[in-house]
């Protein structure tokens, strides 16, 4: 449910800084099956598809895992670091 929370965080970013004509990448394959899924009922999946639907723009896209993706490889080393961490900070860079 991370990377969920992760693409929900990615969207709300987008929307508060009115960016347009974005391309969400992940490689987790179950979340975005689980965002895409219409019979997944939760509340908050279903906030990011109707959020998704209002902006035809935001599109989620996926990667593969270990493949030299830069951005990606990025993601996985911050994502270590903040694990080892008592209180985990972000910064994004845009």
């Amino acid at each position: 449910m991370d990377e969920v929370f992760a693409i929900h965080k990615a969207i709300d970013y987008i929307l508060d800084h009115q960016l347009y004509d974005v391309n969400i990448m992940s490689d987790s394959r179950s979340a975005l099956m689980t965002v895409e899924s219409l019979s997944d009922n939760r509340e908050f999946i279903c906030q990011i598809r109707k959020r998704l639907k209002d902006r035809e723009d935001i599109k989620l896209m996926r990667v593969r895992a270990h493949k030299g993706e830069m951005g990606n490889e990025r993601a996985h080393l911050l994502a270590k670091e903040a694990s080892n961490r008592d209180l985990i900070d972000a910064q994004f860079t845009y």
